[in-house]
């Protein structure tokens, strides 16, 4: 998706040396700092992840321990 920012002329100077530095496009130093800075690439918050699904007869009352955990997981 393209968009446009505006940058102050100095810090456009910055990004633009530091991509040089690192050779690297101004749009590829750019997208990897907006994800280190929003925490995480896109890609791994589109995983999903499957829990064993722990039936009860009574429920709410189960309450694994550690080795019944680790069991479930593997």
């Amino acid at each position: 998706m393209r968009t446009t920012i505006d940058l102050p002329d100095e810090l456009f100077r910055r990004v633009k040396a530091e991509a040089a530095l690192r050779q690297k496009s101004l749009k590829e130093l750019i997208t990897e700092a907006i994800e280190h800075e929003i925490g995480s690439d896109l890609s791994a918050r589109e995983k999903r992840v499957e829990f064993p699904l722990v039936r009860s007869k009574r429920p709410g009352s189960v309450d694994p321990d550690a080795d019944t955990l680790a069991e479930l997981i593997e």
